[in-house]
């Protein structure tokens, strides 16, 4: 096979996976959330980098677990170069409400172990920092876990994630992700 064909392969491959639509039987494999809209804003200072910018985010399952889709645009032009901090939260997303999103989604507390097994990590949460390039930015995770249904949001977070404790700074901005 071609380097041009294997190209058009993986590009039918993507698009083929972006047009499923969400069932119960892709509750195992395939897209089980896909939203976008304006992010609501969780800063309580004036205005920020966020304000007017809108997001879609899409998380698929798989045998390996997930892998989750951010984009970001209309960041505003001062915002650009600077790497802010997103995650999967385990609450809902309330504008002007940065608690309302609770904590970062992580799976060894959803499955009740506590502490962590494996602490804090890309391995037990979803991470999906951004670096803004023209207004604009992508990120993507792919996770050893499939994240449980239910009404949650991703949290942009004003600084870049810190590897080893999980924050990233205050909440600006999020967007509601339900399944």
């Amino acid at each position: 096979m071609s380097s041009t064909s294997r190209h058009l392969a993986a590009a039918a491959t993507i698009v083929a996976l972006t047009a499923v639509p969400v069932t119960a039987s892709a509750a195992t494999h395939g897209p089980l959330v896909r939203t976008s809209g304006a992010l609501a804003d969780l800063a309580t200072a004036a205005a920020g980098p966020f304000d007017g910018a809108s997001a879609a985010f899409q998380l698929v399952a798989s045998a390996k677990g997930s892998h989750a889709v951010l984009r970001v645009s209309g960041i505003g032009a001062d915002a650009d170069g600077y790497t802010y901090g997103a995650h999967l939260h385990v609450g809902p997303c309330v504008a002007g409400s940065p608690a309302s999103a609770g904590g970062h989604y992580n799976t060894d507390v959803i499955a009740g172990i506590l502490p962590p097994d494996n602490e804090i990590s890309e391995d037990t949460e979803v991470w999906l920092d951004i670096t803004v390039d023209d207004g604009a930015a992508t990120a993507t995770a792919s996770v050893p876990f499939v994240p449980l249904p239910g009404t949650r949001s991703v949290v942009i977070h004003a600084l870049e994630t810190d590897h080893h404790t999980g924050t990233a700074g205050g909440r600006l901005a999020c967007l509601p992700v339900v399944w």
